[in-house]
């Protein structure tokens, strides 16, 4: 048994990784998704399949679609071969890339969807959506909703680079209240 195979995984590193795991399930991944790729961010060298599987406890066979998944949304990347001849893993570096690439791959066509289906319920006569007990005017408000964050999402499609903390600054401006067109302000009540 080497050293490193008698190594523990960190409590600490356990549970962090399950967290980013359970957050990257939030946004559609899988929890393993998140495990797998918060251990081979944070390693000090690339891992391969067999590490991950010790790590997380987890079967070849996860470990192994696991990875090509990431491989397929590049949130990781191969590093070449260990001494045994199995592949190495490495996070890519540039996590706003990663971000903006996954926000193309998945989120843009998300939007897009609903876009679609948003407006065939749109171009439904007026009486219908009556009939059926829906507002039209909230129809409208959801549309509009849906074009401010196809245009956020846009802009932050756009840029080419730049540090996540750039990117998650542009992301909480473009998220950040705004009063609605043709919406009075709303008050609030003073207490003496």
């Amino acid at each position: 048994m080497t050293k490193k195979d008698d190594q523990r995984v960190l409590t600490e590193l356990e549970e962090f990784a399950s967290e980013v795991g359970q957050f990257m399930e939030y946004w559609g991944f899988k929890k393993v998704h998140g495990q797998i790729w918060c251990h081979i961010y944070l390693s000090q060298t690339p891992l391969d399949a067999a590490e991950l599987m010790r790590r997380l406890r987890i079967s070849k066979a996860l470990v192994s679609i696991s990875l090509k998944e990431l491989l397929d949304f590049a949130v990781i990347e191969e590093a070449g071969k260990s001494e045994r001849g199995t592949r190495l893993y490495r996070a890519r570096e540039d996590l706003g890339a990663t971000i903006l690439d996954t926000l193309r791959r998945r989120e843009r066509k998300m939007m897009a969807r609903i876009r679609t289906s948003h407006s065939l319920l749109e171009r439904l006569d007026p009486q219908e959506l009556q009939d059926h007990g829906v507002e039209r005017q909230k129809v409208a408000l959801l549309g509009m909703l849906i074009r401010l964050v196809e245009q956020s999402l846009d802009q932050m499609i756009k840029r080419q680079s730049g540090s996540v903390f750039d990117l998650l600054g542009m992301l909480s401006q473009s998220l950040a209240p705004r009063p609605l067109p043709n919406t009075p302000p709303q008050q609030t009540d003073i207490l003496d």
